[in-house]
């Protein structure tokens, strides 16, 4: 009877404690910054954008004649000056060709990133404060359905 009378009190104790966290954070003034700025990105986003960002990237890497080249590229710093050393790995018919194709495809990624930088950045000082789980629980909890 003791030990289910303790487990009882464990219990309540975690509930009751991640309530009051949770309470916490809905009233932080960053935490409200990150909600508006996640649901502006959110519901920003272009499905036709992210789609054709999608086909483009597969394009592209599908013109590497095999997974070694790929791997290769990937890792190398500078991207741009791999394709035009190692043409050969890729079915491009010419270096400029490859090099625009990236630079097009890179570019798109930096689009897509640079809408959600400010998202990203207040959940980086979010996190600092704040147990990830309980930041995205809390944020899930308040999303509209």
């Amino acid at each position: 009877m003791i030990k289910m009378k303790n487990i009882i009190y464990i219990l309540f104790l975690i509930v009751s404690t991640n309530v009051f966290a949770q309470s916490e954070i809905v009233n932080d003034e960053l935490f409200l910054k990150y909600e508006k700025e996640y649901l502006r990105y959110v519901n920003s986003r272009d499905a036709q954008e992210l789609q054709k960002l999608d086909k483009a990237e597969g394009a592209f890497y599908l013109m590497f004649k095999d997974q070694k080249g790929l791997k290769s590229f990937k890792k190398n710093k500078d991207q741009i000056k791999w394709l035009g050393k190692n043409l050969s790995k890729t079915n491009f018919s010419s270096v400029s060709e490859a090099q625009t194709s990236y630079s097009d495809l890179f570019s798109m990624k930096q689009q897509q990133m640079e809408k959600g930088r400010a998202s990203s950045e207040l959940l980086d000082e979010l996190v600092k404060k704040y147990d990830p789980a309980l930041i995205w629980k809390t944020l899930k909890s308040r999303l509209p359905k």
